[in-house]
């Protein structure tokens, strides 16, 4: 009886620790780092080990320490042997080496002359670790490197040799290095290396590199794109034009033109159907379905570096499991909660609230502290995509937060829109992947006149950019991408704006109808047409059509999760009334469920449910009044004054320690009269 009592005593206490915590993105949404290198590894065939992956670095890190920290984000085993010389890697992953191979460590495109734990790393450097034949130890292949500028005059024609399994990227910096000309690039968590000038070549404020492999548009980052014996990698400043500038000269039609030609099935633009067939409800959630397919034939887990996965699931039928959680309280523990990498942390915190854990306690450690004082945050003025993700992380879950830390970023991303509504990837190039994710993140804020005149040009963007096809055929995605379209449908939805209305409907179909143009017979979803499925275009999808299904609910955004609904512990023995426990806090007029409203009458809506006036989109309307006038007190994205802790953990200790003193007491008094029985 003893041993029961206690158990049931330590159950409850575990129970309401757990209700005590609260149960997230080419050119796809990246975030700059101030100082990165790319690093991959291949087998002796050339397949990947592990692909390509940004790792930020500090002065002084050595290619070693990028290996590791690039084994551990990918989950891959580094192992080596230590001398006084250094360090020799042996293995990586299941790859290991042989009597006949051994890994060879490689710097843009080069083999380093010493080994990767004397090399010290700069911004920019793309790393190789590639197992190589020891009779054949430094294979190369002998590329062609082309750039010229606007006007079509040569800045780079060289013939370079590299190491086989070398990027285009590193046939570019060995022919600049030849030509004694400087580099500028940028590394992106998620979409790599992007070059923003060769040499000081003049660019106008629309102009870019556009990057190409023997005459085609390369759809991937120019550092991710292997290149072979022979081939042509090619440069070219190209300005980028919108939709709405091009002038379209208009011909009178010749009496043998008045007749429209029978179109052929080659004439296409796109290997889309012929008819575009109607998108219902019902057909989105098929959609869905198969994409959970896709995800169950790919045997993909949902674990740390699977966020966009969760943000997803989360809105279906589907569960995220516990060992999510575990690996990034895993993680955390580990780490201590820095993340050098912002975008990587935001990510983590629209997670785990998607997951339904409180990202402020995470063993005890405060995630939206840390992302508050990132030191990507400091100068208030951070990079677009880290302004929109950290808007999407504290208002996933309605975390507490400095005011004036949350006007800072909504500040941030309305300073850098563009004349024409659009949001920038980089210059003033409009991207309607940029403009889609920061809807999504302006979305709570629409009653403020500035948010909302903002929204209101973005979408008007998003309507006026679409090309007859329906999608975005932007030249830094490789042309009409998946995930532009993804993007718009998500941002589109968050503001209440349909996709599939008028205004987003074009010769080839609507959005929504768009998008299932890149479904492929897997189920997943291609980055452009003819392509085949991938990952992140399928994650993307995913999102787009659960966003539709919100935004037809009415149920709000797709990176606003509800809370987990406490329950009411079971009755217990009343205790005397302690005259401090009597005293009611005053009624929030603001929430429903008070004592003069019948619950089942009103009940509280979830987070992000705007068909509610007491939803959360509402509720924000006296926080967006007060943008110019934020002070130091913490609120939440309604702008209602919080207290001091961010959690309701303490209490549920309290709670907790309460009960297992009942249960206590009630055992002694049972003892007690086992006892007095027995004499």
């Amino acid at each position: 009886m003893k041993n029961r009592m206690v158990k049931y005593a330590a159950f409850l206490l575990s129970l309401l620790l757990i209700v005590g915590n609260l149960t997230f993105i080419q050119p796809v949404q990246a975030t700059t780092m101030d100082n990165a290198v790319t690093i991959k590894a291949i087998d002796e065939n050339g397949e990947e080990v592990f692909g390509l992956t940004a790792i930020e670095i500090d002065e002084g890190d050595t290619a070693f320490e990028v290996l590791l920290e690039a084994g551990e984000k990918e989950d891959k085993e580094i192992q080596y042997d230590e001398y006084d010389f250094g360090n020799y890697v042996t293995g990586i992953g299941e790859v290991l080496e042989t009597d006949t191979h051994s890994w060879s460590f490689n710097v843009n495109g080069k083999a380093a002359d010493v080994g990767a734990s004397s090399f010290e790393v700069e911004n920019g450097d793309n790393v190789l670790f590639a197992l190589r034949d020891l009779e054949d130890f430094s294979p190369e292949v002998s590329i062609n490197v082309t750039a010229t500028d606007i006007n079509d005059n040569a800045i780079i024609n060289k013939e370079v040799a590299i190491a086989t399994g070398s990027s285009a990227y590193d046939a570019l910096y060995q022919a600049a290095a030849q030509e004694d000309l400087s580099l500028d690039v940028s590394v992106d968590d998620m979409y790599f290396t992007f070059v923003n000038n060769v040499g000081e070549t003049e660019l106008g404020p629309n102009d870019y590199w556009n990057v190409a492999v023997d005459n085609e548009a390369l759809s991937t980052s120019i550092a991710d794109h292997t290149v072979q014996e022979g081939q042509e990698v090619q440069l070219q400043v190209t300005t980028y034009e919108s939709p709405e500038d091009v002038e379209v000269e208009e011909e009178t039609p010749s009496e043998e033109e008045d007749a429209p030609a029978e179109e052929t099935e080659d004439e296409s633009k796109t290997p889309a159907d012929k008819e575009t067939p109607a998108i219902n409800e019902k057909q989105v959630q098929a959609n869905v379905d198969d994409i959970l397919s896709y995800m169950d034939a790919a045997s993909i887990e949902l674990s740390y570096g699977s966020e966009w996965w969760v943000w997803g699931v989360a809105h279906t039928n589907r569960e995220i499991p516990d060992s999510y959680v575990e690996s990034i309280e895993a993680l955390v523990k580990d780490n201590e909660g820095e993340f050098r990498n912002l975008f990587e942390l935001e990510k983590i915190i629209i997670a785990l609230s998607a997951a339904g854990k409180d990202a402020s306690d995470i063993n005890g450690i405060n995630l939206i502290d840390k992302l508050a004082t990132h030191s990507w945050m400091e100068e208030g003025d951070p990079a677009i995509n880290a302004a929109i993700y950290g808007l999407l992380a504290i208002d996933s879950a309605e975390f507490a937060v400095l005011e004036d830390f949350r006007t800072m970023l909504i500040t941030s991303i309305l300073d850098k829109e563009l004349e024409d509504g659009a949001w920038s990837f980089f210059g003033s190039n409009p991207s309607p992947d940029i403009t889609g994710m920061a809807l999504a993140a302006l979305a709570p804020y629409k009653e403020d006149p500035k948010v909302k005149t903002a929204i209101d040009r973005a979408v008007t963007y998003l309507s006026e950019s679409q090309d007859a096809e329906g999608g975005y055929d932007i030249a830094f995605n490789g042309g009409d991408s998946s995930e532009s379209v993804s993007q718009a449908i998500i941002g589109l939805a968050a503001v209440g704006a349909d996709p599939t209305s008028p205004s987003f409907t074009k010769e080839g179909g609507n959005l929504l109808q768009h998008l299932v143009k890149f479904k492929q017979e897997d189920g997943g979803y291609s980055h452009l047409l003819d392509g085949g499925s991938t990952d992140m275009s399928t994650q993307q999808a995913l999102l787009a059509f659960v966003a539709y299904q919100k935004l037809v609910n009415g149920t709000g955004s797709v990176y606003q999760f509800s809370a987990p609904v406490e329950e009411e512990p079971p009755n217990e023995p009343e205790q005397p009334e302690d005259p401090k426990d009597t005293e009611k806090p005053e009624a929030d007029p603001n929430q429903p469920g008070t004592d003069d409203e019948p619950k089942d009458e009103d009940p509280k809506p979830e987070k992000g449910d705007n068909t509610s006036d007491k939803g959360k989109n509402n509720e924000t309307n006296e926080h967006v009044k007060q943008l110019e006038n934020a002070g130091d007190k913490q609120t939440n994205a309604s702008g209602e004054k919080l207290p001091n802790t961010s959690t309701n953990t303490f209490n549920f200790l309290a709670s907790g320690l309460v009960l297992l003193l009942i249960g206590g007491a009630i055992f002694l008094m049972w003892r007690k009269r086992q006892a007095n029985e027995s004499m």
